[in-house]
């Protein structure tokens, strides 16, 4: 049997082993080294990295497109 495909293969949580940048907020965020963070993998390497406030924000938002993407599936599914 085939393995399921992980479509979240460019996030992950990470931990800061330097200073960080807050892509979401660059001007008034950052993330401590030793802290964990939110990282996401772009298709050339490049990472940007959300300090945990954005990250849950982030989150939120892929959580309801995600349900809204297995909603329409069902639809079409029935």
């Amino acid at each position: 049997m085939a393995q399921v495909r992980d479509i979240l293969i460019h996030v992950t949580v990470e931990v800061a082993e330097r200073q960080r940048t807050c892509h979401r907020n660059r001007k008034d965020h950052s993330i401590t080294k030793g802290i964990a963070c939110l990282a996401v993998y772009e298709g050339d390497g490049q990472r940007k990295n959300y300090c945990g406030r954005c990250a849950e924000d982030i989150l939120i938002k892929a959580k309801a497109k995600l349900a809204g993407i297995e909603d329409q599936l069902k639809e079409y599914l029935g």
